[in-house]
């Protein structure tokens, strides 16, 4: 088994069920374990029995990509609490936007379902991630819906898991130690360059635009840094071009809708990776691994074996695939072999394989894989 510096659940967890998965080279069959394999046989699978890990914590911050259950608690949100959502999770939906979850583990819990007790002795990590949210506070408006934007989340990490949490510690050190420690999982701007941005009106330049989002990710960075938090993992973006929901409401001459891609994505995702460089060497002792994101699916789409690429699994209440799933209509019966679950979301196999990846290639992760990370 492995010496994990905490309950090994949060460690297999990691990132979204990051629980599995080495480096598949490009051209591989993707191939999915059983969703209600147990933690013994997990860890077999994933041949990860010599790693020693000391991670004390996951705090999960971001969008539906990561939201498991916060929206639940928000009036007027999008949420996933419902049929087909969950379905290959002993068909029970827990808030998170795809089919499955895998059996027998614990995930880092959402933070507006926790009491102020359980805030209190949790010391495995929150989620306080919600979905359609972004960077900015504008993500959710254009729709009519309360979410809680990453400034918001970031003071929730701040004003009650903070708080509540460090009274459990016997002294000041050893609380900025277990924070040190522990890795900050940041998965958003995906809202912010796509409906927020096509949405708002005048419209910036591409380039302005990701400036400004860039930014202000920092600020709430810095933030978490002040309050002792040092290894961050952040997503880039990945192609929303190829998401269903582009593909089937715009106009194309590709598999994918190009315009989307290599626009402000491409823009953000390199402003991305040249200001985390800077970042680590601005904040002293910080960590910063980068995940790309965009490159991991550009490969699902180029091999994998993967049956489906761009076709949502669901249907929505208008028997099309551009909206959320309709409630309690029976989706795709090839579920492992998709990449996208519904219109925006990918399906639970596409998780297996981008947190395999994340864990030990270093092609998808600068400038170190996640193990490197969290053993450092």
């Amino acid at each position: 088994m492995a010496k994990l510096g905490c309950p090994i659940y949060v460690c297999v967890f990691i990132f979204f069920h990051l629980l599995q998965l080495f480096s598949y080279g490009v051209g591989d069959v993707l191939e999915v374990p059983p969703f209600n394999i147990n933690q013994r046989s997990l860890l077999q699978y994933l041949s990860l029995g010599d790693i020693k890990i000391d991670l004390p914590a996951l705090y999960i911050f971001g969008d539906s990509c990561v939201d498991d259950g916060n929206n639940n608690f928000l009036p007027q949100s999008a949420v996933a609490n419902y049929l087909p959502f969950g379905i290959d999770f002993d068909g029970k939906p827990t808030g998170r936007a795809t089919n499955a979850t895998l059996d027998g583990f614990q995930y880092p819990p959402p933070i507006l379902g926790m009491s102020e007790a359980d805030r209190k002795i949790t010391r495995t990590g929150v989620n306080y991630a919600s979905g359609s949210s972004g960077i900015l506070s504008e993500n959710g408006r254009s729709m009519h819906m309360n979410v809680l934007n990453f400034f918001q989340q970031v003071d929730l990490f701040e004003n009650t898991t903070l708080k509540d949490l460090k009274s459990s510690f016997s002294n000041t050190e050893s609380f900025t130690e277990y924070l040190s420690k522990s890795v900050f999982f940041i998965h958003i701007a995906s809202n912010d360059l796509g409906l927020t941005y096509e949405t708002t009106t005048p419209k910036d330049s591409p380039d302005k635009y990701t400036e400004m989002i860039v930014e202000e990710l920092f600020k709430q960075l810095q933030r978490l840094y002040k309050l002792d938090a040092r290894k961050f993992l952040v997503n880039n973006v990945s192609p929303l071009g190829c998401q269903p929901f582009n593909i089937n409401i715009k106009n194309h001459i590709t598999s994918c809708v190009e315009e989307v891609n290599e626009h402000y994505i491409y823009i953000y995702n390199k402003l991305l990776s040249n200001s985390l460089t800077k970042w680590q060497s601005t904040l002293s002792g910080s960590k910063f691994v980068l995940e790309d994101l965009y490159k991991i699916f550009q490969d699902v789409y180029a091999s994998y074996g993967v049956k489906d690429v761009n076709t949502s699994c669901c249907l929505d209440r208008n028997g099309a695939r551009i909206l959320p799933c309709a409630q309690n209509v029976a989706p795709c019966e090839d579920r492992k072999s998709r990449v996208f679950f519904d219109p925006f979301h990918p399906s639970e196999s596409m998780h297996f394989l981008w947190a395999r990846r994340l864990l030990k290639d270093s092609s998808v992760c600068s400038p170190i894989n996640l193990t490197q990370s969290m053993q450092a």
